[in-house]
């Protein structure tokens, strides 16, 4: 890919970027994928295809490219999670060396010319994945409208999210392109296990008894909680609450406000049984929420009723069968909350007042049931399309280890 076009884009990135000098961690051996992600939702979607093909063919490198801001996701052995290079020929040729990717899957859009350009050079295959119209809407385009269709037609396939992104592509691509619509790729999560007979224990303590989770809570949330479970459960007075701090001093806290306001509280590290008058149910050892979020039809996610926190992973409780009720603060997670919410699953509260109606509301109809239907369905929409990129990654990954 080569024209009058790169080479005035490309005079241009080396005229407005400055060189980034630090090095890259060691490459390590065996393939690597290599994904460019834009946001939260396509570097989770991003991991979960690696992992599935990890669980395919073994062990495989996964690198995570960004542009500006780095997404927040999990941790894992084998990962790395990196800014992308400024779009020099220079930078771009120094980064595909030192990585040296089997495959590059480039989510949503916001190309680089020249880093695609020398990526096609270089002969590895690239498949733009779910693009999206904004993403695609770049200045660049405008003075170089040329520039915009070799980009295009340096990536093996190409796909997008919508009809509307794929009119935008077909515009870019011209007349004899071909761009499949895509949708979403499938974002799930690792859920925590249960252990199943603790599951069967707790149940037949329960013996049917409503009940729901207040989890990650913070001590600024504790009494904001306590309360909303006082005034339902003068409703509803077999409802029991499964209270989780989120940390151990938030829990010795959580002791003292329980014992100080007089209920009648089942510790369960401690050993004791949940009887027929329990009221509240205190979980102080957080690697038993496998077990929690699926005895509970209804969580809220704490951290996020007061500023601070910015909330947690509303995909594991999703994952799980748990219908979600959260507050308005969860900066870290809120693509994750807005998409669940968008289908039903998840509904936020602003107050203590809110959660106090949410839990009334949803405990008392079978809402919580539909909430937690449309969880699962958010969590396993895209499968049937990242099935497909990953029989393309695997036909791929098999021609560059055959002799």
């Amino acid at each position: 890919m080569s024209s009058l076009s790169l080479f005035a884009y490309k005079a241009l990135a080396r005229s407005t970027t400055t060189s980034q000098t630090d090095p890259y961690p060691e490459r390590p051996e065996g393939p690597l994928i290599w994904g460019v992600v834009h946001d939260e939702h396509s570097a989770r979607a991003l991991i979960h295809l690696v992992e599935r093909l990890h669980h395919l063919r073994g062990p495989c490198t996964l690198l995570i490219t960004y542009a500006d801001k780095p997404p927040r996701v999990p941790d894992h052995k084998g990962q790395f999670c990196i800014q992308l290079p400024v779009d020099t020929g220079d930078m771009a040729q120094r980064f595909l060396e030192h990585w040296q990717p089997s495959v590059c899957l480039w989510f949503g859009g916001d190309l680089r010319p020249t880093l695609i350009a020398e990526t096609k050079a270089a002969k590895i295959h690239m498949k733009l994945l779910s693009a999206e119209e904004h993403l695609l809407d770049q200045s660049v385009w405008r003075w170089l409208p040329s520039l915009a269709r070799e980009t295009m037609r340096a990536f093996d396939t190409v796909a997008a999210h919508d009809p509307i992104a794929q009119r935008s592509l077909l515009k870019m691509i011209g007349a004899q392109g071909n761009v499949e619509i895509q949708g979403m790729l499938q974002i799930s999560v690792v859920p925590p296990v249960a252990n199943e007979s603790a599951f069967t224990e707790v149940s037949n303590d329960l013996n049917g008894r409503p009940v729901w989770l207040a989890a990650n809570i913070q001590e600024g949330e504790l009494k904001d909680v306590l309360n909303a479970h006082s005034d339902v459960i003068k409703i509803n007075h077999r409802l029991a609450l499964i209270l989780v701090a989120a940390s151990f001093p938030v829990s010795v806290e959580a002791r003292r406000i329980l014992k100080s306001q007089g209920w009648r509280v089942c510790h369960w590290e401690d050993g004791d049984p949940i009887e027929e008058n329990t009221q509240v149910i205190l979980v102080e050892e957080p690697e038993d929420m496998g077990l929690w979020f699926r005895i509970a039809p209804l969580s809220f996610l704490g951290s996020s009723l007061k500023p601070r926190y910015n909330g947690c992973d509303p995909y594991i409780p999703a994952s799980l069968g748990s219908a979600i009720i959260y507050g308005p603060n969860v900066r870290h997670h809120t693509s994750s909350y807005s998409r669940l919410a968008a289908v039903g699953a998840a509904r936020i509260v602003k107050d203590a007042a809110g959660l106090t109606m949410a839990i009334e509301t949803l405990l008392a109809s079978d809402q919580s049931a539909l909430m937690a239907h449309a969880a699962w369905v958010a969590i396993s929409e895209g499968a049937e399309a990242t099935d497909a990129v990953i029989e393309d990654i695997q036909v791929q990954l098999d021609t560059l280890e055959t002799p």
